[in-house]
């Protein structure tokens, strides 16, 4: 009965899928035999009894919390980037463990190929690189979607229990365009945003934004009158779902460089509403231009509890400070805010507390206290370890942060940084950076970063977490 009693109070901890509904009739049985047989009257019996009912409804717990695989067995984070393999079919998800000290270990199986590849930058010029979300999991956990820049498909995988992928049937689908680099998840929806950026390949189709619908087995189907094309060369680089689902926020990062006969440049910020087939309109006034001399829009991160919206200002070193008009969309500037050289990608907790940014021209990470949304207010900077020599001709080191994402329990911010040296025989500085996150919001970055297994003429992307 010991021994018997141990297997099952192990397999809870473990929170197996295939276990679990045999846990709720187990817990259901035991509860029955406590609270109602009479019979029981060995009392080590009705101790035991009492005992395994208990670990059975706490295990029962833990795996409401965190749902199968590695979460549910040691408490392990799973994080996912992107390799960006621009050579044919190399692309790749590489996916690591959180280990109790803070380091990372690779997931058994990954690299996870993509069927598809990733966009080469050979003489690292502005565009092809600047993007973010460019993979990301369904709000139920059961997806994984990544983009192959270089091969215009989006890759779908299902995730298995033990953070494993599997590429689902059909996968990599048609990204409805050329070069997608961004991927948002809005319920049965998905939207792209094609770049049509890519310096290995002939571009021959105008930069858009696409809507596709997922069905219950990953599979992506494009909506019929779905699309949205912007200026040739504006270079899309994100998407971003409104918290209130409502809305799609995008930025065309170089159409502030393209000719044009009006008086302003074109703008770079927009705004969509979300029809109910699943298609895009402009907001009225969109695209918006950021204010004079500050060039084009690049991240987007809204506050969880408010109508804020966070906008990178890479040109200006800095960042905006947008109000979202909650009937209509429409996206009104506040403020600027210093940031620090080449300000490009932010995120916030998810209390709303705290914004963080990635200041990628000196590989460092800043923190701000949003507790007023639309006031942000500098607390600190993190330089990140492992930047590399300045790039000949500068002062921006060989590493350069581009990706940020937080672990769910909000305890570990992870940070990718990408090889950005021109000259690739200086050395391979593509990491993955772990920082804890303090009490106060602050981060620190107590153990040495991860080196991703790529090239350094290939700038790894993205990151997702369960």
């Amino acid at each position: 009965m010991t021994g018997a009693a141990a297997a099952v109070i192990f397999s809870i901890y473990s929170c197996d899928v295939s276990v679990r509904t045999s846990l709720r009739v187990l817990t259901f049985f035991v509860g029955t035999i406590i609270l109602f047989s009479p019979k029981i009257v060995n009392m080590k019996l009705r101790l035991l009894t009492a005992v395994t009912g208990t670990a059975m409804l706490l295990g029962l717990n833990s795996c409401k919390k965190n749902p199968g695989g590695p979460e549910g067995t040691d408490g392990g984070k799973i994080v996912y980037t992107i390799s960006n393999d621009y050579h044919d079919n190399a692309n790749a998800v590489l996916a690591y463990r959180q280990q109790a000290d803070g380091t990372l270990a690779a997931l058994p199986g990954s690299p996870f190929l993509t069927g598809g590849a990733g966009v080469a930058n050979p003489n690292e010029i502005l565009g092809p690189d600047d993007s973010d979300n460019p993979i990301a999991i369904s709000a139920d956990g059961q997806f994984l979607l990544a983009v192959n820049g270089g091969s215009n498909t989006i890759a779908v995988f299902s995730i298995n229990a033990n953070g494993s992928l599997t590429p689902v049937a059909g996968s990599p689908f048609a990204s409805g365009g050329q070069t997608p680099c961004s991927v948002a998840i809005n319920g049965r929806f998905v939207y792209v945003a094609n770049k049509s950026l890519d310096p290995l390949h002939t571009i021959t189709t105008a930069p858009n934004y696409t809507t596709f619908t997922v069905d219950g087995g990953g599979r992506l189907t494009q909506v019929p009158f779905g699309q949205v094309q912007v200026a040739a060369g504006s270079s899309p680089s994100q998407v971003l779902v409104s918290n209130d689902q409502r809305y799609l926020f995008a930025t065309d990062f170089l159409a502030f460089m393209l000719p044009t006969e009006m008086e302003n440049p074109i703008g770079t910020l927009l705004s969509f509403s979300v029809q109910g087939t699943g298609g895009l309109k402009l907001a009225t006034g969109a695209p918006y231009s950021v204010p004079a001399g500050d060039g084009g829009a690049l991240g987007l991160a809204q506050n969880p509890r408010s109508q804020t919206l966070y906008v990178g200002f890479p040109v200006a070193s800095a960042f905006g400070v947008y109000s979202i008009d909650e009937a209509t969309g429409v996206l009104t500037f506040e403020t600027q805010v210093a940031g620090g050289p080449a300000t490009c990608w932010l995120r916030t907790n998810a209390q709303g507390t705290r914004l963080y940014t990635l200041n990628s021209g000196e590989n460092s990470v800043g923190v701000y206290n949003v507790e007023n949304p639309d006031a942000p207010v500098f607390m600190a900077k993190l330089f990140l370890k492992d930047s590399g020599p300045a790039v000949a001709g500068g002062t921006s080191p060989s590493s350069g942060d581009f990706s940020l994402g937080f672990a769910p329990d909000g305890l570990t911010l992870y940070v990718v940084s990408q090889s950005v040296n021109p000259v690739f025989t200086v050395g391979d500085f593509n990491y993955l950076h772990v920082l804890k996150v303090g009490t106060d919001g602050t981060v620190s970055e107590p153990t040495a970063p991860t080196l991703l297994p790529v090239g350094a003429d290939v700038r790894p992307q993205g990151v997702a977490t369960r």
